[in-house]
Formats: structure tokens, sequence, C-alpha cells
């Protein structure tokens, strides 16, 4: 999500769009991706993450205080920037409603990036019946915030449903392409090897491709995956590829900062994940003219993948049935070049021109309505 944001920011900026760039508890701490030195960025030094630290009554008295002082210092900044436009993300769900509340003219634009479900409150607190009830309450009150934005972007048809239940202001646009490549190389060999991309987290499933992959390695004893990301749940996988006498047929490797090189060089990609917002490593894939392989998982596999044509789908978190689609891909090399080369068509459209063009319309559809 950073990283698209600060990508769009950058293309607006080089556009001649002014930018100002809010954050709220970044600190002197440094961006994680560089930004245009058009852009002008603001931090509310709102530090909400050291609330943790108090005791449950001292935590609530010291975030209403800390929202008074986010929402003051906000509209201190709207009044001195006077912008055309907000646009916020529904990451800030909590404080939505002091962002419809800001006394402006300017547009007021939300984003989905992370799936409707994972930003509700009861879904944090999910193992425990009794807080998940009590969160319903917030949730009630901050989705009713939602309405009050003039458009809520979606990133998938899958995630737009979900928000319909609450807003009818819906677009639909995916995320950009970071990096397309203009040319690439025909695919003259084969390199026998998988690659996956993501954290190294629940939510990506690495643990239910390491249980698939068990299921076929004797079939392919040539072939291994390589894992790209970092996370809490290193140490687990680990384990379980040692467990299941898979060490040196997978391999968990540090994120690099030359990703697509690292496409290139494999066959096709496996996106084991439980639940996205939306996968931008199969653009990314795609676009470097390999095919995917994919869990119909909330949202985004269904958006980029057509089945059989540029890619396999596979019912969610069915660990057979994935186990299945890899063995194909593998044994069957002639239409899996056809099919990377499909997927590669396929990626055409989320060049970064392509989709900040949409980005670039919306906004100068709704200023000109505001007229």
């Amino acid at each position: 999500m950073e990283r698209v944001i600060c990508d769009k920011m950058n293309y607006l900026a080089n556009e001649g769009h002014k930018i100002a760039f809010v954050t709220y508890i970044q600190g002197s701490h440094p961006l994680a991706y560089n930004l245009s030195p058009m852009i002008d960025h603001y931090d509310l030094n709102t530090r909400f993450f050291e609330l943790s630290k108090y005791s449950f009554i001292r935590r609530i008295k010291e975030h209403i205080k800390l929202r008074s002082i986010f929402k003051d210092r906000l509209q201190s900044l709207v009044n001195n920037i006077q912008p055309d436009i907000i646009l916020t993300t529904t990451f800030q769900f909590g404080l939505t409603d002091i962002i419809t509340k800001l006394r402006t003219n300017a547009i007021k634009l939300i984003e989905s990036h992370i799936g409707f479900r994972q930003i509700l409150f009861s879904e944090v607190h999910k193992n425990n019946k009794f807080l998940s009830l009590l969160s319903t309450i917030p949730d009630y009150y901050f989705l009713a915030q939602i309405k009050k934005f003039d458009a809520l972007i979606t990133l998938t048809k899958g995630d737009a449903k979900e928000w319909g239940k609450y807003t009818q202001n819906i677009i639909i646009i995916p995320n950009p392409v970071t990096n397309y490549l203009i040319e690439i190389p025909e695919k003259t060999n084969f390199n026998q090897r998988i690659i996956c991309v993501g954290r190294l987290a629940e939510q990506k499933g690495f643990d239910l491709l390491i249980l698939a992959f068990n299921l076929i390695k004797d079939q392919c004893p040539q072939w291994h995956i390589d894992i790209f990301g970092h996370g809490e749940d290193k140490e687990k996988l680990n384990r379980m590829i040692i467990e299941k006498g898979l060490y040196g047929r997978i391999t968990i490797n540090p994120p690099t900062s030359n990703i697509y090189s690292e496409y290139l060089k494999s066959d096709f990609l496996v996106l084991s994940s439980r639940h996205e917002g939306y996968p931008l490593v199969l653009n990314e894939a795609m676009s470097c003219g390999i095919p995917c392989v994919a869990f119909t998982c909330k949202y985004g596999p269904e958006d980029a993948i057509i089945h059989k044509t540029n890619g396999l789908l596979v019912e969610n978190g069915n660990i057979e049935k994935m186990a299945e689609a890899i063995l194909w891909m593998i044994n069957h090399p002639k239409e899996r070049i056809n099919m990377g080369k499909a997927a590669r068509e396929a990626s055409e459209l989320y060049k970064k021109e392509i989709i900040m063009k949409k980005w670039e319309e919306l906004f100068s559809s709704h200023i000109s309505q505001s007229v």
C-alpha cells in the first residue's frame, strides 16, 4: 500500500499536480519509499501507537486527547493548504469521522487497499467473542462515515460488492504495475523454478503452499520454490520445510529490490494467500510473461487471472487442488508458455499511465461537479 501510494503521488507530481502528503505517526523516521522533491510532506506527530504502554482506562483517556490533537492539527493544515481534494485510505478506519467533519470545500475521497473485512474492529478481535461483539459498535459508527465521502475507490469487484452495503459511490481502479518492462526476453529454456512473493505471515498462506508442494514433491524432483519476503512466520515456515523433507526444494529468501529479475528467472508464480486487498504480485509477474496459479481468495485473483488462459485459479484453501494445479503447470510447458504470453498481454491494462489516467479523470470529474 505504501509503495503504490508513493508511486501514484510521484506520478501526479511529475504531471504538474501539487501534492501535500500528510502522515501522523511518521515522526523523524525516514519514509520507506522515495518521494519526488516536488511533494510537500507534513507529519502531525500524533503517535497513537504509544498508547499501548498505558493501562486500559488511561489508554482510553489518552486516546480521546490524541484524537482531539489530531483533529486540530489536521484542520489547521487544511486551512493553510486549501486543497481541492482530500484522499485517505480505509486503513485509517478509526479516524474517518474526523476527516468527514473537516471544515473545507475540498472533495473527500477514500481508498480501500486491504479489503473490507480486514479493517473492522470486530475482525481484529474475532478470536474473543465478547470483544468481537463489543467491537461491532464502533464498526457501525465508522462504517456510517463511509457514505459521507464523495467516492470510495476499491481495487477489486469483490471488495466493491462488500462496500456496496454502506455506500453507492464506488469506483473500481486497480493498482498499477510499479515497473512495466518495455521488453522481456523470450522463454527459450526452463529454470524449473516457482516463485512466490509476500510477507511471511498467516495471511499469505505459505504454510498451505508447503503442504501442497509436499504432496507432489516426488513427481517433480527437479523443481524448486523460491519464496521472497520477511515476517514473523519465518522460523515456523522453515521448520515446516525441514519437517516435510523439503530443505533445498523450498527456500525462503530475503526481500529484493530487483524482484523483476527474479520473476524473469522463474517459470510461474504461485499465490497461496488466504485473503488479499489486491495481490499486486500477480500483475507484476504477469507483466514479466509468466503465468500464475492462485487461490480464489478475497480479493483480486479472479480480477487478474482468466482461468486456463493466463493462469490457473484454485478453490480457496484447497491444498489438494493447489497441488494438482502446480503439477499441471509443471507438466505442460507449451501451455505454460502460451499462458505467459497471454498474461503479458493482460498486464498491459495495469500500466501506470493507463491506471493513473483513470485517477486524473476521477479527480477532474469531481472537481467539475463541485464548481
